[in-house]
């Protein structure tokens, strides 16, 4: 096919229905790029034979060495549709499948209408399949469904027609019932299911019939990205129709499923399984395919492929019919009958919606916070949704979303690419070369006659040698200038979502903090607001871009000239009424370390410039600067560390730079006294191990005025677990109720959360310390930590009336006249809460944060005196705060101590013969096997399990037996969680408990006795 002219997809960018936006799924090595190839191939930019060799989209060198997809590529592509003739423009956004770069996935999946969800057949659903279609599911897209690498089945799995068949069923059940349970989970989360009975009825009021994919709908194909063809049922369905006397319609009902064709009645009949008859999809389509392969592949018959061809109704060159290789041979024959761009572009553009089919959910979800009443809006916010679902190019208003900054070399800009000449700058530079040959010719002619002259060389004068010197210094700032030029330029990766983009026009930057209900939010004045002009537009072609001069609603396109005010995300619009979007949904969080430093000290400034770009270059990377001096990165696992050194020493900064170990996040907790011992016997308490009064600490201010008693109490699990899943509702609320009015949705999602933690505080062991309810410990909660959201509970059981933290979210005002205000203890009261967020978020292990941990103050009592003014101990409100974290840090250390770890959930597919060294090596780096099962149709088995982070980073080397001897006591196993604990305190400085000498030998002594 020709190359597609850009003219025509600027042109297509105006006729809102035409345009589709749609985005590639799926797990690592399942064929995206492959996929993603084929239709590139389409438009004629690559050609047909390099279509899965060549991964035109990933186009960074280390993508190309590793054979993955390492960040989202966009590409417009043109597509006529066989259907109606009507022309389409289909911009196609490749992500990465791999896990540590998830966030890419976000990135893209925000920008676009729809997706393609690849899936191996051979393997199945894996952890990022799940992955894609949760987030599919959360951003609300129309999905379609592509099962690739048919041909494994046929090739590496030897399966008759009919076994894959059975296999593709069960493949396609799996991708249905993840859809199914994601759907379930959240309707149960949105549903008041505190009663059994509402489980059922809130499962059988919601509506999921749109929400699967089956064959029948058309929203299944069914491929061989590699060889290059695709299929759905309909393209078999209007084949055979005219053969078997059947509708097209009627036929793609039934060419799926458990049905088989009598040919007597010629009609399709259920129950083929049943009747032990061959369903008709195995009859029509398989065995046609099998048959293909068998020929041209197994047994390398090249003399029926004229044969094959005629019946086929494709035309073959006779270069076709030249070439050796049995797989060129196949891809040239089903490519031609049943090409795959052909049948995955049909697909998207029949499914996918236009833009301008955003429905009421997914526009009030991208434009307001969740818990949120929208009265609470200005009416000017409110407008801007219709315009928002419209998607009007004409509207007044203008929305745009940035979802990420890409680095692009600035070789690559068109403005900096040479041009094409006309035929008349062409012709005006070949009479120039004949002009320049004819006067040298000239030259040389009259050296000829000149003699040559020895002393020739003139001096210079001294204004000759002053602009010599000046031409020189000139040159040495231009090659100086010129160094310090960014070699990068970042263009903003961005959908217009209403109005039309154009050229310096000027907008209003909205940071995500931007929020149009405060009315000090709605002038420049505020720091969440900025003014910027648009520069260049651009329209991506993969690794090229094209210049815009105007882009309207409903496209992708690069924005320039914004890398001074956007970092990662932006929301741009001409009002400032216009809400900030919500956040990305992200797949998995940083939590993967290490430091970094130059390896000369002088080129620190460069380090620093480096992360900046850094930072702006990759979505889900963190910079951060430690309290030690240390820059820090933060990443999603080893790969994304190895990729963010990569394109800091060879792209932003280049320079060499050193990588510390990784530094992993610990937590510290406490958990109830043992009750076994090491060998499982039963540890027999006496009375004095009972007593519980030695775990109250005591603390007293320094002045002598203020009494606390507080224990440390281990939190059930459950109550944890529903402080973390509600953790991101409880900040935002505690920073945004005192500044405006609470919803009645917030008011009640509040309740929720109360009525949740009652239920779990049951099984809170309290030891005796008071006989309240699980209701009124609720409302005991003086604060949470660290940061006021954090899993450690403060809980009052003092005689002491703390100011609810329950009330204080929902008011912002209290009762002055209230009696408990005259309550000495109330003026330090912050100074005691903080003491306790201090403790919380630096525990007394290694300064980690704390975790799971409730501690309860028994008694608080201040002395009413005028020595509380005194300044002999200093402010009386730092005693308390000093006295509040000591006593919490005592309380703590008083109970049984435990480091926790973080964990990767890993699943792994191995093949049976290496299955148990496969459990070897997960216990060798002290994870868990949580569980296994032979994946159905292969050899292989599917593991899941976990492991410490600690023990998977790629700086960790294995010790030797003589190495375990030496670190270990008495040549036991060395503590774990010990070894642990002092390398983050050695990491932070903190004091470390070893041994200089650890092994000490008498040396031997030289000098003799006499």
């Amino acid at each position: 096919m020709p190359i597609v002219d850009t003219g025509d997809l600027v042109n297509l960018q105006n006729n809102i229905e035409s345009v589709r936006n749609i985005c590639i799924l799926a797990h690592v090595d399942h064929g995206k790029t492959t996929l993603a190839d084929s239709l590139v191939a389409s438009n004629g930019i690559i050609s047909q034979r390099m279509a899965g060799k060549l991964r035109y989209l990933d186009n960074r060198q280390d993508e190309q060495e590793r054979g993955i997809t390492m960040k989202s590529s966009s590409i417009s592509l043109f597509y006529q549709s066989v259907a109606n003739h009507k022309n389409f423009l289909v911009n196609l956004i490749d992500s990465p499948g791999h896990v540590d770069f998830s966030s890419e996935v976000s990135t893209a999946v925000r920008l676009c209408d729809g997706a393609i969800v690849v899936v191996d057949v051979v393997e199945g659903v894996c952890p990022q399949t799940r992955a894609c279609l949760q987030q599919v599911y959360v951003e609300q897209l129309k999905p379609v469904l592509v099962l690739n690498k048919i041909d494994r089945l046929i090739l590496e799995k030897q399966m008759t027609p009919l076994d894959a068949y059975f296999h593709i069923t069960q493949v396609l059940e799996q991708v249905n019932a993840v859809l199914g349970s994601i759907f379930a989970s959240d309707v149960l989360a949105k549903e008041d299911i505190s009663h059994k009975d509402n489980y059922e009825s809130a499962l059988e009021d919601s509506d999921d019939s749109h929400l699967y994919f089956s064959p029948a709908s058309g929203n299944v194909a069914f491929c061989s990205a590699y060889d290059g063809w695709a299929f759905r049922v309909r393209d078999f369905a209007a084949t055979y129709a005219e053969k078997l006397e059947m509708s097209v319609e009627d036929l793609e009902q039934v060419l799926w499923g458990d049905y088989f064709y009598n040919a007597k009645k010629k009609c399709a009949i259920a129950g083929a399984q049943e009747k032990a008859k061959k369903p008709m999809f195995v009859q029509f389509v398989l065995e046609n395919i099998w048959s293909l392969y068998d020929t041209i592949v197994v047994r390398k018959d090249k003399d029926k492929i004229p044969v094959i061809a005629e019946k086929l109704g494709i035309k073959l060159l006779a270069r076709d019919l030249r070439v050796g290789d049995p797989k060129a041979q196949i891809k040239t024959v089903l490519g031609q009958w049943l090409p795959i761009d052909r049948t995955i572009l049909e697909m998207v553009v029949k499914h996918v919606p236009a833009p301008n089919s955003i429905n009421d959910d997914r526009a009030q979800r991208l434009l307001y916070p969740e818990n949120v009443d929208l009265n609470t809006y200005p009416s000017e916010s409110l407008a801007l949704k219709e315009d928002f679902k419209k998607c009007d190019a004409q509207s007044s208003n203008i929305i745009v979303f940035v979802s990420k900054m890409t680095p692009v070399h600035v070789t690559q800009l068109p403005q900096n690419k040479p041009k094409r000449l006309t035929d008349q700058e062409l012709q005006a530079r070949r009479d120039e070369v004949r002009k320049r040959i004819e006067e040298r010719k000239q030259l040389a002619a009259q050296s000829s006659e000149v003699e040559s002259i020895t002393a020739g060389v003139q001096q210079m004068t001294t204004e000759e040698k002053q602009q010599h010197e000046e031409e020189e210094k000139q040159k040495a700032i231009e090659q100086k200038e010129e160094e310090e030029k960014p070699e990068f330029v970042f263009i903003a990766f961005a959908r217009i979502f209403s109005g039309t983009l154009k050229k310096g026009m000027k907008l209003y930057n909205l940071a995500p903090k931007h929020d149009p209900r405060n009315k000090d939010s709605l002038s420049l004045d505020s720091p969440y607001i900025t003014e910027v002009t648009i520069g260049d537009l651009y329209l991506f072609m993969g690794g090229e871009l094209q210049a815009l001069d105007e882009v309207p609603a409903g496209n992708i396109v690069g924005i320039g000239g914004l890398e001074q005010s956007i970092v990662k995300t932006s929301t741009l619009s001409n009002t400032m009424y216009c809400t900030s979007f919500s956040e990305l949904s992200v797949m998995a969080t940083p939590i993967f370390r290490v430091a970094i430093e130059p390896v000369n000290p002088s080129e620190m400034p460069k380090l620093i410039k480096g992360l900046k770009l850094l930072n702006q270059a990759d979505a889900c990377v963190q910079v951060s600067l430690e309290a030690t001096g240390e820059h820090v990165i933060t990443t999603l696992g080893e790969v994304h560390v190895e990729k963010c050194v990569h394109d800091l020493q060879e792209s932003y900064a280049k320079i060499k730079v050193n990588v510390s170990k990784p530094i992993v996040s610990f937590r510290e907790t406490i958990v109830p006294e043992a009750t076994v011992d090491m060998v499982n016997e039963a540890i027999v308490k006496t009375s004095e191990d009972k007593d519980i009064s030695k775990k109250i600490v005591t603390m007293t201010t320094l002045n002598k005025l203020s009494t606390i008693k507080v224990i440390a109490l281990p939190l059930p699990q459950n109550v944890i677990d529903i402080i973390e899943k509600y953790q991101t509702f409880i900040k935002e609320f505690s920073t945004t109720a005192k500044s405006s009015n609470v919803s009645e949705k917030s008011r009640q999602l509040l309740q929720q959360v109360k009525s949740q933690l009652s239920t779990a505080f049951k099984d809170f062991d309290t030891n005796g310390l008071t006989t309240l309810s699980s209701e009124e410990l609720i409302e005991r909660i003086w604060s949470l930590g660290p940061r006021h959201c954090g899993s450690n509970i403060l809980l009052n059981l003092s005689d002491y009336e703390h100011p609810s933290f329950w009330w204080s979210l929902l008011n912002s005002t209290e009762d002055l006249d209230s009696p408990k205000l005259s309550d000495v203890r109330r003026d330090y009261n912050s100074s005691f809460v903080n003491g306790f967020q201090l403790t919380t978020s630096a525990g007394p292990l290694c300064e980690e944060p704390m975790q799971g941990v409730c501690f309860v103050v028994l008694e608080w009592s201040v002395e009413a005196s005028d020595e509380l003014n005194s300044k002999a101990y200093g402010p009386f409100s730092g005693q308390v705060l000093t006295a509040s974290k000591e006593a919490c840090r005592q309380a703590f250390q008083n109970q049984p101590q435990r480091l926790v770890s973080p964990m990767y959930s890993c699943n792994i597919v191995v093949n049976a013969e290496v299955l148990g060294k496969m459990y070897a090596v997960i216990g060798k780096r002290h994870g868990k096997i949580l569980s296994g099962d032979l994946t159905q149709g292969s050899g292989n088995f599917s593991v899941m399990a976990i492991l410490p982070v600690i023990d998977i980073d790629p700086f960790w080397v294995p010790t030797t037996e003589e190495e375990f001897m030496h670190f270990g006591e008495k040549a036991d196993s060395a503590n774990r969680a010990k070894l642990y604990m002092d390398s983050v305190r050695r990491r932070k400085g903190l004091y470390v408990d070893e041994k200089v000498v650890e092994h000490a030998e008498k040396q031997r002594t030289l000098s003799k006795k006499k």
